[in-house]
């Protein structure tokens, strides 16, 4: 199964080409954030969404797409920096993490990872899991030493092509600063687990998306039907 993750920018004055940039990730589940009505008339290219919410009171909306064939169930805000849902068996954690340009914001920044720290310590150890998105920590800051301590077992995926790849802009050019982040049980990581994660360039957005691959044991819904 191929998950993918986008931050397309609420103000993306390149509504067309962001959402066809996802598209052409062929993910068989898409979640957007920052899912505004400019992109609306756009969102054909994409599968159906399956699910909307938000991450928290005030928060930018994120959107799951999914074709009709996935199963997609359980969603629920968190209220907390993410939006919860179950696709078939893998159960998705949308992130997007307040941007800390603020005192305050920075507060309720650290207050959201640690309750994402908490909600991954609570998954079972052998379940199918990820946690992805903006969460608006780069990972050489100490607020995401602390996640990583306190999210126990749960591991980073590092670009399969560039594990230093940055994933937002500095003064108009790339940076190797990674704010978006896709984490994973231990499982699914490293050799064993054989989950690759890439990125991919968004018109028009200060981020960049994410892809991930999850073992080809999990296979899509429509091919298991199509070999039964």
């Amino acid at each position: 199964m191929r998950i993918a993750s986008a931050n397309i920018f609420c103000l993306n004055v390149k509504p067309q080409q962001a959402i066809e940039a996802v598209a052409q990730q062929q993910a068989d589940v898409t979640l957007l954030i920052e899912s505004t009505p400019r992109f609306e008339r756009h969102l054909g290219a994409l599968p159906p969404v399956r699910a909307t919410g938000l991450t928290r009171q005030g928060g930018m909306p994120i959107s799951v797409h999914a074709s009709k064939d996935i199963r997609v169930s359980d969603a629920h805000e968190s209220g907390a920096g993410w939006f919860e849902c179950r696709t078939e068996d893998v159960l998705l954690l949308a992130v997007h993490a307040i941007a800390p340009y603020l005192p305050w914001r920075w507060r309720r920044r650290r207050a959201q990872l640690a309750a994402l720290a908490r909600r991954l310590r609570t998954i079972a150890p052998n379940e199918h899991a990820l946690a992805l998105g903006d969460f608006n920590t780069s990972n050489e800051e100490r607020a995401w030493t602390r996640l990583a301590d306190r999210a126990s077992t749960w591991h980073r995926l590092n670009p399969e092509t560039d594990k230093w790849r940055g994933t937002w802009p500095l003064g108009g050019m790339w940076a190797p600063i990674a704010l978006d982040h896709a984490l994973a049980p231990p499982h699914l990581v490293g050799d064993n687990g054989l989950t690759k994660l890439r990125t991919f360039r968004i018109p028009g957005s200060d981020h960049m998306g994410l892809v991930v691959d999850l073992p080809q044991n999990m296979v899509r819904p429509q091919d298991a039907r199509e070999a039964g």
